[in-house]
């Protein structure tokens, strides 16, 4: 066993001659931004494959974390991650159309609605949303080798049914430019 010290890429940059500052939310500050969407009411007996888009951010954000809450639906699970905005811009198609191939459960996966929930941080719940995930822009950090422009949303995907809901569902981003 050893005693070590290890920098983060931003510190050795930052302790370099000259400096090598990291560019805002990719290791440098940056402003946050915060959204928040909110399913008032549940659908009752929604089945799996149901989506509930909660948040709009742009496609080249760097996301920093996610908090998911819900009411009680009795029964179900939903995934939550990435979609094309539905506004008729780039991509967009109604139903929501996933963004990658982990995109449904780029953040979280199988989270369950059977019990009321407070807000729960659910950034990387998956295993997908690594660390080094959260200094890219959203559409590389999604595994698409272009930005298309335009919006992604944050959605959840049910990958099983609810049965008798009707409760609340909610979910905050916090992200950079």
């Amino acid at each position: 066993m050893a005693v070590v010290n290890v920098k983060s890429t931003s510190i050795i940059g930052l302790d370099a001659a000259p400096i090598v500052a990291q560019a805002a939310g990719e290791g440098g500050p940056a402003p946050s931004k915060i959204n928040d969407g909110v399913i008032t009411s549940a659908t009752a007996a929604a089945s799996i494959a149901s989506t509930f888009q909660f948040c709009r951010v742009p496609s080249n954000c760097k996301i920093k974390k996610i908090w998911f809450e819900s009411a009680a639906q009795a029964a179900g699970t939903i995934n939550i991650g990435l979609t094309y905005a539905t506004d008729g811009s780039v991509n967009s198609t109604t139903p929501p159309t996933v963004v990658g191939a982990g995109g449904a459960t780029l953040f979280a996966s199988a989270v369950a609605l059977t019990a009321a929930s407070g807000p729960t941080e659910v950034t990387n719940s998956s295993g997908n949303y690594t660390a080094d995930k959260r200094q890219l822009p959203l559409w590389k950090a999604a595994g698409l080798t272009s930005d298309p422009g335009g919006y992604f949303d944050i959605t959840g995907t049910l990958a099983a049914a609810i049965t008798t809901g009707g409760g609340m569902m909610g979910l905050s981003v916090v992200y950079t430019d």
